[in-house]
């Protein structure tokens, strides 16, 4: 009798773990059949971050602002340097870059990765609304493949936006549903969004710009830090 229990209970876990299997291909398989009523592949929207698009160089402007300072970087990204040297800190605040300062642009924008292309987890995939204007999915990303800079997003939800007249990728949108730590800061609210551009003649997306606006802690006080990322003069090279 006891076999007899102990082989229903296998059989049952096993035909719950099918259940979930099933109803997770089924769940990306609505999202991805929606998608392509737009004209849309999933194959084409998960890149990258921060402007590494490794067949396009592009030029960069980063700003940070807190309450009593602004910080403006210009940089610079090559796909063709080796990896680890591909983005270069031209000015900061409009001057040359001290060594410092060229240190944590280092560690924050050439870390080695392990991924060429952040890919999305399978098991959260959903469609959270579909109205006249976008149809809106949510989903979350696998810690392993985000670069080293935005490994705090596997903590936190993604929504990407279609826009349903224009039939293209509009924009993704992060929040954190914790505390996370971004930098030094420890983050209480958090609130990222990254807009697309087009790229028809190459069947792709580029970012347009980021911004990230999150309330962090420092020194026993909240502090509200916006970082605005804007990427332009993309040039195809592969």
């Amino acid at each position: 009798m006891k076999n007899v229990k102990i082989r229903f209970a296998t059989t049952l876990s096993i035909l719950m773990i099918l259940g979930a299997i099933t109803n997770t291909f089924a769940q990306k398989a609505e999202v991805e059949k929606k998608l392509v009523e737009y004209g849309i592949s999933s194959d084409n929207m998960f890149n990258s971050f921060g402007g590494e698009n490794s067949n396009y160089t592009c030029n960069a402007k980063f700003t940070e602002t807190t309450t009593d300072k602004t910080t403006e970087s210009l940089a610079s990204f090559d796909p063709r340097k080796s990896q680890g040297s591909q983005w270069a800190l031209e000015s900061v605040n409009g001057s040359s870059p001290s060594k410092k300062e060229l240190k944590n642009f280092d560690k924050a924008h050439n870390a080695n990765q392990d991924n060429d292309k952040i890919e999305p987890d399978d098991n959260s995939w959903e469609i959270v609304k579909d109205d006249e204007h976008f149809l809106v999915i949510g989903l979350r990303y696998n810690e392993s493949s985000l670069p080293h800079k935005y490994k705090f997003l596997a903590q936190c939800k993604a929504e990407m936006y279609i826009d349903k007249e224009a039939k293209r990728l509009y924009k993704l949108r992060f929040y954190n549903e914790g505390e996370l730590k971004i930098k030094i800061f420890k983050v209480v609210k958090l609130d990222m969004t990254v807009e697309f551009m087009p790229d028809v003649e190459n069947k792709t997306y580029l970012i347009k710009d980021e911004t990230i606006v999150y309330d962090a802690k420092l020194l026993g006080q909240i502090v509200e830090i916006k970082e605005y990322y804007e990427f332009y003069d993309y040039k195809k090279v592969k």
